[in-house]
């Protein structure tokens, strides 16, 4: 008889089950809004993406830094105060009631952040503007500073992530050690270092079940983040090719016979055209 597998269904039930609940409630949380079509302004997401950039140092122990100074209304709506505080994956894990809200919830805000202003109405926002020239050129440099610091991001998640995965292995290493000294216990009927055993067999456990629900929460966030930076380069791509256009407000009409005859006119042409054009000037 195999003393691990008595203690298996256990130890699953009482740690998985739970923090499979907390995973569902905090994924809701981060999707809700996006599906409802919610929508802030260009300089309220601006504000909130700052707020929410963060700086990494170290390994196991990394700090990353949330530069948050939220607004209270903005603290409230995630439940925590991210004010200026530095937390490391370790802190987070020994301290998940505050930690992970810190570590979700700040990357919470940058995905959401950074989707509403990649869904500003362009048109609009020139329309309202005094100067279209000038507004325009500073949308353009808004995006350019969201894809720049969202690089420092992602690379701040690849180090967490790696760091998560580094004490899943450790965890997983302890696990084993537990489980060799619980079976031989068993098998001598020696209780000599069983309590041991157990305690680190759970806390292990534990510490490897909820350093892989932050892993997913990371992983998901790096392909949002991944995801939004690709269509960012498209949008800034289109809006700095097409920059006399918009300031103008110039409009061309694609016939039913297709583009042929406007191209052979010069009203349109790929980017390779215009660049083409450009060195030629």
């Amino acid at each position: 008889m195999v003393f691990s597998s008595e203690v298996k269904d256990f130890i699953r039930n009482t740690l998985i089950l739970t923090l499979f609940f907390t995973l569902v409630l905090h994924l809701s949380w981060g999707y809700i809004g996006p599906m409802l079509g919610l929508k802030m302004s260009a300089g309220a997401n601006d504000l909130s993406f700052s707020q929410a950039d963060m700086t990494y140092m170290g390994n196991i122990a990394t700090a990353m830094s949330l530069s948050i100074g939220q607004k209270e209304t903005q603290i409230k709506n995630i439940g925590v105060d991210l004010s200026n505080s530095t937390i490391s994956i370790a802190e987070v894990l020994s301290s998940p009631n505050i930690g992970q809200q810190r570590l979700i919830g700040s990357n919470m805000l940058g995905v959401s952040s950074y989707a509403n202003i990649l869904s500003t109405d362009i048109v609009h926002l020139l329309d309202s503007a005094t100067d279209r020239a000038i507004a325009l050129g500073e949308h353009i440099s808004l995006l350019k500073s969201y894809y720049n610091r969202t690089l420092e991001r992602l690379s701040t998640i690849g180090e967490q992530i790696g760091d998560l995965q580094g004490i899943i292995d450790k965890s997983t290493t302890e696990t084993s050690g537990a489980k060799t000294i619980m079976q031989s216990s068993y098998d001598a009927y020696d209780y000599s270092g069983v309590d041991g055993a157990i305690d680190s067999y759970i806390t292990a456990k534990h510490t490897d079940t909820r350093a892989r629900v932050y892993l997913i929460y990371l992983e998901r966030f790096r392909q949002s983040y991944t995801a939004l930076q690709v269509r960012n380069l498209r949008l800034i791509d289109a809006l700095s090719n097409n920059r006399d256009a918009l300031i103008k407000r110039s409009t061309v009409v694609i016939p039913d016979s297709g583009t042929d005859i406007i191209k052979t006119l010069k009203l349109i042409q790929t980017e390779a055209e215009a660049n083409i054009s450009k060195t030629l000037q």
